[in-house]
């Protein structure tokens, strides 16, 4: 759907920008609104990052909660080994990741993916797969997020740049702000 980007930063903001325009993807519609979900992965013949197509297929979970089903599936134009990454997806109600996006379940191997670090012996680079979460707030500003699901540190895309913001902590996944850092930057 998207790419190719040189650095995951680029792809992060522009699915942002894209998945969280979907309707019903933002803010305002809260409690009502949908997720959507896609996959990022690097395509080593191209030495760049991609987005997948995105699935809307999902509804409302326990407690409100909402949640979309990650596609199975790539459709790359080109030939050539990629590296699915991990999944990303929208958030209507809050920008914070959820106890189940935090979960030590997914930091022990988020299945079908694969483990949670891993080697590559065509790029020969160890890589971390991590979960994307997106949310665009009232105002129309997008967030986004990033957990890695090996060292299970969550950063904030801050300024075209990943700042870790904090840790997921124990099985049910409670999140500990570094100090200095929240979902939301302070006011000034």
């Amino acid at each position: 759907m998207a790419g190719p980007f040189k650095k995951t930063e680029e792809l992060a903001a522009h699915a942002c920008e894209v998945m969280s325009r979907q309707p019903g993807a933002d803010a305002r519609y809260g409690q009502y609104g949908k997720e959507y979900c896609a996959l990022h992965y690097y395509s080593v013949e191209d030495a760049a990052y991609y987005l997948s197509y995105l699935s809307d297929i999902g509804g409302d979970g326990a407690g409100g909660s909402k949640y979309c089903t990650v596609p199975t599936s790539l459709h790359h134009l080109k030939e050539g080994e990629v590296i699915i990454l991990g999944p990303g997806h929208t958030h209507s109600i809050n920008m914070e990741m959820s106890h189940i996006d935090l979960g030590a379940g997914r930091a022990e191997g988020f299945s079908p993916l694969g483990p949670s670090r891993f080697f590559n012996e065509t790029t020969k680079r160890v890589w971390d797969r991590q979960l994307y979460a997106f949310y665009r707030d009232t105002g129309g500003k997008c967030h986004a997020f990033s957990y890695n699901y090996a060292n299970r540190v969550v950063a904030a895309l801050r300024e075209g740049k990943w700042i870790p913001i904090g840790k997921a902590e124990g099985y049910w996944g409670s999140f500990k702000a570094f100090d200095g850092q929240d979902w939301e930057l302070p006011s000034k």
